[in-house]
């Protein structure tokens, strides 16, 4: 028998806390940015707990500071790499696609990871199907692999959850 998940104080209080602490980020802590921010954060929350599907595992708050640590070192070396690329004397780029198989099986983990590619230097998520993750490269002579199996780890133990073995 299927159990539908209910919203519990719990249930809601860490993906209000995650969405929040992202809102504060993006928005650069300004106060005035929660007038839009916190409407915007409880909309997120009510979907996410409508739509959230069966139970899953939540948040680990011991996977929480060194996603946050990742997440803010690799936004600012993500921002200084595209400007030392396009505002130097020779534009260093080389535009291209590639693909990359996640090895999350929680999709909440998975549109998370798509969300944060384009953090990482010269990357951006294109596309997402099932596991296959498409990406737009600022230079396709850089191998973003590495980058992107860090940022794996740090989601996989933010949701708590094991990696898939990958595939040989």
């Amino acid at each position: 028998m299927a159990h539908k998940r209910t919203a519990t104080g719990a249930g809601i209080l860490a993906p209000a806390a995650l969405l929040g602490g992202l809102w504060w980020l993006i928005a650069a802590g300004r106060p005035d940015a929660w007038l839009i921010g916190v409407p915007a954060v409880a909309l997120a929350v009510l979907a996410s707990t409508r739509l959230g599907g069966g139970a899953r595992p939540g948040l680990s708050p011991a996977g929480l500071p060194g996603f946050v640590a990742l997440f803010l070192r690799e936004s600012l070396a993500g921002g200084l790499d595209v400007a030392r690329r396009t505002l130097g004397r020779q534009l260093r780029i080389q535009p291209g696609f590639a693909s990359y198989r996640t090895r999350l099986q929680d999709p909440r983990a998975r549109v998370l990871l798509v969300n944060c590619i384009s953090l990482l230097p010269g990357t951006l998520a294109a596309g997402l199907d099932g596991a296959q993750v498409e990406l737009h490269l600022l230079d396709s002579r850089d191998n973003p692999d590495p980058q992107l199996q860090r940022l794996e780890q740090a989601i996989a133990r933010l949701f708590a959850i094991p990696l898939e073995t990958p595939h040989v």
